[in-house]
């Protein structure tokens, strides 16, 4: 194998780190394909070479991201602990990649393509992980009998305050008020 075949992955990813810096310096209108090469040290055509164009790039980032959070967000919920503890740290995950793109995901997503149909099912790997969360959390007797599809897609909907609030505490306050809510016997359905 060559070098430059060895060292595509890493110029790939590169480019994409490049591309967050850029869009988090200047917003999605301000990105220019010469200033990612630009940032990521590489010329402008080499971008080329990995991606077909800007729509490309975006999307590429878009799932990279993603696929990083969910990977973070599995390992949080399949860790050792009890159902709050892993809790608390799926939304620490969770915020850190809010905080991250702060309000520029729904819109990279959206200009890397016009269809949103890959973004569903991009979603739906994220809500399998919580629903197999859940079903651990049932399933292990620390919550009662819910309706596992809801109780994740509750979950899933969670969003970052939109006023300046302490982390931390934020994040432990939030898992006292959903973990004691889940607690409570469900009054319709289960699973």
């Amino acid at each position: 194998m060559t070098a430059a075949r060895e060292a595509a992955p890493e110029k790939r990813e590169q480019i994409l780190g490049a591309t967050i810096r850029v869009l988090t310096e200047r917003g999605l209108s301000g990105l220019k394909v010469e200033d990612v090469a630009r940032a990521a040290e590489v010329g402008k055509g080499t971008v080329y070479l990995y991606f077909a164009d800007k729509q490309a790039l975006l999307k590429a980032l878009v799932e990279q991201r993603t696929r990083q959070f969910y990977a973070e967000a599995e390992t949080a919920t399949q860790a050792a602990g009890s159902f709050e503890e892993r809790l608390r740290r799926l939304l620490g995950c969770r915020f850190a990649f809010i905080e991250e793109w702060r309000g520029l995901w729904w819109a990279v997503a959206q200009e890397a393509s016009g269809e949103t149909d890959w973004l569903v099912r991009l979603h739906e790997t994220y809500q399998g992980i919580l629903e197999r969360f859940v079903t651990t959390a049932v399933d292990g007797h620390e919550l009662p009998p819910h309706d596992i599809r809801l109780t994740a897609l509750v979950l899933s909907a969670l969003g970052y305050p939109q006023l300046p609030v302490e982390r931390e505490a934020f994040i432990n306050h939030l898992c006292s008020v959903l973990v004691s809510g889940l607690r409570q016997p469900e009054q319709a359905g289960a699973r």
